[in-house]
């Protein structure tokens, strides 16, 4: 089932502006939530509705579980994934929050890389960047939330995805039930520019062209996880950054100019 829930609320930025909490939550008991697809990249089996993985650990109600004992052994490698849906976050601001029930349950002291990851994609599940990994160790049900600071135009959208390789090995499997996610949505306020600013090219590969009527000050680059990946000071009035060294994915630039500043997408190849 899902529950979306909308709170009006008054939020002052630059300009006063109206805002609404989103909140959103599956509990898998009407079954896989519209929007949400399961995915096998290799093996013959997939992740269903249920409880267990066939042995002690279980969610405790119906959630998404992957029964690797039930397929076997001698059974085709086994890469199948959860997905979410796509939502839109274009207007959210302040943090995005999320947690979800799991279990993972390995048949240890195989020496199989068995392993259970959480990732989230923000450019359309062309790339996904890995929040949590779990591999080679079982984890009775738990809890994890996540949070991660976002402001309006930050980013498009945001996917989710499950995934568990059994590594070639006859293992238990995992499941995943109970998701949550929630955020700001601040309506009405348009993306933070700088008059003047530019960027070029993007996507980059190497380098990026920054350049400004006034002098830029500091610059910066944070991922999708809200970690600063390249801070620097310009003191020029264009200069290239060096955006070699960064994983493929979409990335936010934050850009001080005079008594101005602007954030923008950007994307690595």
């Amino acid at each position: 089932m899902k529950k979306i829930t909308f709170l009006m609320a008054a939020l002052f930025l630059s300009v006063a502006a109206n805002a609404q909490l989103v909140e959103i939550s599956e509990d898998f008991e009407a079954g896989v939530p519209a929007g949400w697809s399961v995915v096998a990249t290799t093996g013959d089996c997939n992740w269903e509705l249920g409880t267990d993985s066939g042995n002690a650990l279980s969610l405790g109600s119906q959630g998404m579980i992957f029964n690797d004992d039930a397929c076997g052994n001698g059974a085709p490698v086994s890469n199948v994934s959860v997905l979410s849906d796509v939502y839109d976050i274009s207007a959210a601001d302040g943090s995005l929050d999320w947690s979800y029930e799991y279990y993972f349950e390995d048949i240890g002291g195989d020496g199989v890389p068995d392993f259970f990851a959480h990732e989230v994609s923000v450019d359309g599940g062309a790339t996904w960047i890995v929040v949590a990994s779990y591999a080679d160790a079982n984890v009775e049900l738990t809890t994890d939330t996540w949070a991660n600071p976002v402001a309006p135009g930050d980013f498009s959208t945001i996917q989710f995805r499950f995934t568990y390789d059994d590594g070639g090995d006859w293992s238990w499997g995992a499941g995943v039930d109970n998701f949550a996610f929630s955020y700001t949505e601040v309506l009405g306020v348009s993306d933070d520019s700088v008059e003047g600013f530019s960027f070029a090219p993007n996507p980059a590969q190497d380098f990026i062209t920054l350049t400004a009527p006034n002098t830029i000050g500091r610059v910066s680059v944070v991922n999708v996880l809200g970690q600063t990946v390249i801070e620097t000071e310009i003191n020029a009035t264009s200069s290239d950054l060096d955006v070699s060294g960064l994983a493929a994915g979409t990335y936010i630039l934050k850009v001080a100019v005079g008594d101005d500043s602007g954030t923008y997408h950007i994307i690595k190849e």
